[in-house]
Parts: C-alpha cells; sequence; structure tokens
C-alpha cells in the first residue's frame, strides 16, 4: 500500500507526545546567555510543545530548518539531513549531544552528527550562533547542544506512532519509573519508510543511479534505544548516566554516490553535579560503525560477483572528559573549565581493483584545552568576556594506506609535507549587553575562534581510476581562524515583540576545496586550501499575540559570502543559502491547536563556478498542522507538508566536489501524516 495515512487509526497502540514533560524545547541564545542569571538573560526562541509534536518528526535537522530561518538542511535522502547555520557547516558549528562530542564515520557525512540521536530523545536544542562558546573546542560559528530527557519520579511513559504517505511509519514506547533518590528512564523507537515522491511525482530513486529492481528499495530503518540514569542521593548530589544505541539500515543517499548497508552507534556518557560547590565532572565514549557501498546502483553491474563496484568501511570513536567550576567573586560570576578529548577515524575503500585501505588513515585528534568565562553587571550593562586555550595534536599513520594510495602525498606534495601536526591556539570573547527593561535589550560583540583542520581535510586518500580525479588531503593545512562582529536588539511591547542580529564574520585560512595536479603533471585532484574569505548577514523575527487564542510569528534570515584570497575565478563561496523567511499563524486554545506555516526561499545565483555550483530557483511552500488532545493523556495530530505539492529544491540538495554524483534531490512532495500518543 503507498500510502499509510489510514495506518494511524489502525493502530491506537502506538502514540506520539503527550504531556509537556515530553517536548522538544528549541532555544536560539543570543552571545554569553548561558552563564549569565536568569534575569539577565537574553534572546531565547523556542519551539512550544504543539511546535514539534505535530511534525512528522523523521529528522531534527530538518525539523530546525523548518524554524529558524538560518539554519538551512542539507538534503542528501529521506532522512539524515545535515545542517548549516549561517552558512556555516561541516566541522565549522560543534553538534553536541548532552555536552559530548559525537563525529560521523562516513568521509561524505551520510551520518552526520545531528543524525546520532532521535527526536525521541531529545529534551531540548540549544543553538548558540558566532564565535562566542569557550567552553568547547572549534566552534569556529556555532554551537548546537542536543539535550536528553529527564526520568520523572513514579512511574509511567507513552507510546507513541506516525503514519503517513511513502509508507512512512515510526513507533516505539518510552517508559520512566523510580524515587526522588533513582529515576530510570528507558526508550525503544523504530523508523521506516519507501523512497518519497518529489512534486513532479517521481521517486528519489528515479532521480539517481539506481537500477531498475531498487526503485522502491527501502529509504530508511532505523531502531533507536535509549537508557537514562539521574541518582540524587541529596539536594546537593546529582548523578547521570546515558546510554544509547542506534542502527541505521537500508538507508539510501541518492545525492551521493552510495548508499548506507548500515551505521551503527554506540554513545555512553556521565555526569556528576556538586551543588555546594558548583562543579560539574563530566565523561564521555561512542563507536560509530558504517558501511556504505553502492550494490543498489547501476553503478555495480559489471561487478556482480562481490556486489559492488566500490565500497567504504569507517570507524570512528571519539572520548573525553571535562571538569567545570562555578565561581563568584563580588558581583562578579564566574565559570572555569578543563577539557580533554580523543577522536579516532579510520575508513577503508575499495573503487573497482583499487586497493584505498586508510582512505582515512587512522587519524587521531587529541586536544586539551583550558577556559574562563564571566559576567558583571553594571546598572542596567551587562559586560561578559570568556577565554580559552588549547593544544591540538592531529597524526596519521602512513602505515595503514593501501596498494593504491600509498604513495598519494608523495605524489601531490613529494617531502613537502608532515603527518604529525600540533596547533596551539587562544580563542576568546567580549560582549557589551544594555538592557531596557527585564525583557528587551541590544548588545554588541566581538569573538575570535580557531578550528583545526578535521581529519579529511588534512589526511584523506583516495586513488581514482586514471578517467577520475583523486581526492587528497593537504597535511599542511592551517587552523581556521574567524573575527566576529556580532550586533543585536530584542524588544517588546505588550504582547509583541520583535527581535534581530547582524554579524559580520573575517576568516584567516578558512578551509575550501580547490583542484591541483600532482608533481608529474598527469593527473588531478580535489583538495583543500587555505583562503581569506568573509561572511556576513542577519536574520529577524516578529512575534505577537493577535488575540487570546491565535498569535503569528514571522523570521526572515540572510547571508552571503566571499573569497578574499586564494586560487579562485569567482569570489563567490559555495554553499551559502539564500534569503529565506518563515510566516506562521497559530491557533492553541489548550485543547486544540493549529498552525499554517508558509517558507520562502529566494533565487540562489550567487554561486561558485570553480566547483561548478549551479544556481538554484526560489520557492514557495504552505505547511498546514492540527492537533487536539483528549484529555489529559491522549493526543491526535493532522499535518500535510507541502500543502500544494510543489517541486522544488533547496539550494543544498546536490553534492558539490569532490564526490559530485551531479544528482539533485528535490524536497518531498505533498507528505500527510498522522501524529496519534497516549500517556499511561
Amino acid at each position: 500500500m503507498k500510502r499509510l495515512l489510514l495506518a494511524g487509526m489502525l493502530v491506537p497502540a502506538f502514540l506520539s507526545y503527550a504531556n509537556a514533560q515530553e517536548v522538544i524545547k528549541v532555544k536560539k541564545i543570543t552571545v554569553s546567555e548561558e552563564i549569565l542569571p536568569e534575569e539577565t538573560k537574553g534572546e531565547t526562541k523556542e519551539a512550544t510543545q504543539e511546535d514539534v509534536k505535530i511534525t512528522r518528526q523523521i529528522d531534527l535537522g530538518e525539523i530546525l530548518s523548518n524554524l529558524f530561518p538560518e539554519v538551512n538542511h542539507i538534503r542528501k535522502g529521506g532522512t539524515a539531513n545535515d545542517i548549516t547555520i549561517r552558512g556555516f557547516g561541516r566541522d565549522n558549528i560543534n553538534v553536541l549531544i548532552d555536552g559530548q562530542r559525537i563525529y560521523g564515520a562516513c568521509p561524505n557525512r551520510m551520518d552526520p552528527a545531528i543524525f546520532h540521536m532521535s527526536t525521541r530523545q531529545v529534551k531540548e536544542v540549544k543553538i548558540l550562533e558566532g564565535p562566542f562558546d569557550v567552553s568547547n573546542q572549534g566552534s569556529l560559528a556555532g554551537v548546537v547542544n542536543l539535550i536528553s530527557k529527564d526520568p520523572e519520579a513514579g512511574a509511567g511513559g507513552s507510546v507513541f506512532f506516525t503514519g503517513g504517505y511513502f509508507n512512512y511509519l515510526s513507533g516505539g514506547i518510552e517508559a520512566y519509573g523510580g524515587n526522588e533518590t533513582v529515576r530510570v528512564l528507558a526508550g525503544y523507537s523504530k523508523q521506516y519508510s519507501k523512497p518519497y515522491e518529489s512534486g513532479e511525482g517521481k521517486k528519489i530513486t528515479e532521480y539517481a543511479n539506481y537500477k531498475p529492481s531498487e526503485i522502491d528499495h527501502t529509504s530508511f530503518n532505523i531502531d533507536n534505544f535509549w537508557s537514562k540514569v539521574v541518582i540524587t542521593p541529596d539536594n546537593e548530589n546529582r548523578l547521570e548516566i546515558n546510554y544509547a544505541f542506534d542502527e541505521a539500515k537500508d538507508v539510501l543517499y541518492p545525492y551521493l554516490l552510495m548508499d548506507a548497508m548500515y551505521d551503527r552507534t554506540h554513545r555512553i556518557n556521565g555526569e556528576y553535579y556538586i551543588k555546594s560547590l558548583d562543579l560539574k565532572i563530566s565523561a564521555y565514549w561512542n563507536f560509530v560503525r558504517h558501511d556504505m557501498q553502492d550494490r543498489w546502483r547501476k553503478s555495480s553491474n559489471m561487478w556482480a560477483s562481490r556486489g559492488y563496484m566500490m565500497r567504504t568501511l569507517a570507524k570512528t570513536k571519539t572520548y573525553g572528559a571535562k571538569i567545570e567550576k562555578g565561581w563568584k567573586i563580588g558581583d562578579i560570576k564566574l565559570r572555569t573549565g578543563i577539557d580533554a578529548y580523543l577522536r579516532n577515524w579510520k575508513a577503508d575503500n575499495v573503487v573497482m581493483t583499487l586497493d584505498n585501505r586508510g582512505m582515512i588513515p587512522d587519524v587521531d585528534i587529541k586536544n586539551i584545552g583550558a577556559f574562563v568565562e564571566g559576567a558583571k553587571k553594571i546598572n542596567n550593562f551587562v559586560i561578559s568576556a570568556g577565554l580559552r586555550v588549547d593544544s591540538t595534536k592531529s597524526e596519521s599513520d602512513k602505515n595503514a594506506l593501501g596498494a593504491a594510495n600509498r604513495n598519494i602525498y608523495n605524489e601531490y606534495y613529494g617531502n613537502n609535507y608532515d603527518l604529525d601536526q600540533t596547533d596551539t591556539y587562544v580563542s576568546g570573547n567580549i560582549v557589551l549587553r544594555y538592557k531596557f527593561d527585564k525583557r528587551s535589550n541590544a548588545y554588541i560583540g566581538f569573538g575570535h575562534t580557531v578550528r583545526v583542520p578535521d581529519p579529511e581535510e588534512r589526511f584523506i586518500a583516495l586513488k581514482k581510476p586514471m578517467t577520475k580525479p583523486d581526492w587528497v588531503g593537504n597535511p599542511n593545512l592551517d587552523p581556521t581562524q574567524n573575527n566576529e562582529v556580532d550586533a543585536g536588539f530584542e524588544y517588546y511591547w505588550g504582547l509583541f515583540g520583535i527581535k534581530g542580529n547582524v554579524f559580520y564574520s573575517d576568516l584567516t585560512d578558512y578551509i575550501y576545496l580547490t583542484k591541483i595536479r600532482n608533481l608529474s603533471n598527469t593527473k588531478n585532484a580535489m583538495s583543500y586550501q587555505n583562503i581569506d574569505a568573509h561572511i556576513y548577514g542577519g536574520d529577524l523575527t516578529v512575534i505577537g499575540m493577535l488575540t487570546d487564542t491565535v498569535s503569528i510569528e514571522a523570521g526572515a534570515a540572510y547571508q552571503r559570502g566571499k573569497k578574499d584570497s586564494g586560487n579562485y575565478t569567482d569570489s563567490d563561496l559555495a554553499e551559502i543559502p539564500p534569503l529565506k523567511t518563515r510566516l506562521a499563524i497559530k491557533y492553541d486554545n489548550g485543547t486544540a491547536f493549529g498552525l499554517l506555516e508558509t517558507i520562502y526561499a529566494a533565487k540562489q545565483s550567487k554561486v561558485d563556478s570553480d566547483l561548478n555550483e549551479k544556481e538554484t530557483k526560489s520557492y514557495y511552500v504552505v505547511n498546514l498542522k492540527t492537533g487536539y488532545n483528549v484529555g489529559d493523556r491522549a493526543f491526535v495530530g493532522l499535518g500535510i507538508d507541502n500543502l500544494f505539492d510543489k517541486n522544488y529544491y533547496t539550494h543544498l540538495s546536490y553534492l558539490r566536489n569532490p564526490f559530485s554524483s551531479g544528482t539533485k534531490i528535490p524536497e518531498p512532495g505533498r507528505f500527510v501524516y498522522m501524529n496519534i500518543s497516549l500517556k499511561f
């Protein structure tokens, strides 16, 4: 059966979020907010319970992209959408889970960090834009922290189900139990879908090189398990322990040349907090194993004996620890900390007969850092500042390379490279905020941050057949530095408010794709170079209550990126989203909820022709959602995304070099779905 909207009515035992304790809050935080007392906090944006639970909840990256115009998703397939913020993506923004670092194993980010926590596990998402995070290394242009749910005292839980077009099914169960001393939470969810159709009625598999027999192949099949234990022996001590396991199978990525057979993730983290000392000690470990192949593509036809023409088997592990302490000296509030982590990444590749073992050659990134941040109020002013120092060692194992790529660095760099680099650097910021009253304020801030090249950028080693360019890292890359000025305001009168900010980011040694030739001038490769560049832009949000039950929210964001140096003929930076706006009208009387939402994105003509980046047309879509609370324990919701079945593409809908498949991936056509939930 192609469309399963009515499946929600047939399976009342599977249900969704049902009460205020099971809601994702999304906060957009202005600079310095986290270290300040409640009365001095700045701008926040939140998604209400109804906002989130009436989405189809396939993908957290897509939810954030729909809520905030300055956040954009990178469409690779039916799920696992990566995100950019203000035009910054990849490792230029930190994505954390409960404060822990986690990295995907795929060199082409099939499994971005935000994919490794399902929407069902998340209590809150905190987004801090700009270079104002000193508590984590490498937050060049922002940090996103996904915070997991806490178990409640007593006993209870919920069951949930979503059914929709394109055979999309999602369901599971979550339960909690305990008392004020020990509380436990455990949950399981499953997501399954066939390939969605675009607005022109074509499956996304029809846009890429899939075999005719695989056009209707499973789009994704994902299992998530999570658990959390909270121990509070008294009012002064709190211990949290989290464990989660995710397995994503048969995940299609028409955006790329291969698909994921599986992606398995284990993660565990713990945190101990002593209230009287304002001391927090945390530690974590996670492991990701990822297998991608082209066995469902036409490219594998000549390799039937082994099932694939190309394959990459990758794994990554990250573990680390942090100690944080709060201080108060007079009326100055301080927080200090020290942290360290190790990131290991290895990927082995086969292309035709080429043995590219060590495509990511067993790279270790080891970091240790220390930070201090604080704030002081002077009448209506709040001055805040932060400082961080880091030492990061990056090293790869040349012995991990296979027969094909063993000499690739020598081929392109001769003897002029080093596979062992240590970078020591300082980051910091200062912000001045003026408060007009308890809710309204304006601020200006300056931040300096540094981001060390990731293992792929420095050390990737992929030998391709002679007709195709190689892909080789640049071991000589310098860290990227961001010097940025942000300014903004937040003003309220009555039941209306307006918020806005602008930024200018001056980037030194920005890491960017480039084409190079080998020393014998016989072969091309895609690699990375340091360039100088700048990105600037801003966003604006207007909110207000029209009546006791009707509210309105309008937002817009724009950013522009330009190259200032480097090997280029086109000065436009690639992968910079165009102007995007969102207008939403909401109805909420406490029992019934409705939302009419429109999203518009302008044409993007400012593209990088050096990377063969293509222009993207403008689009305008309408989404309609409604929900009804049945007493305190049940909820039924209905949604229609892309109401008018538009055929459109976001600007980040296809991959640029080096693994360009030439496939642009359209957004889903009309998508009707139903959510049902029950609390017990």
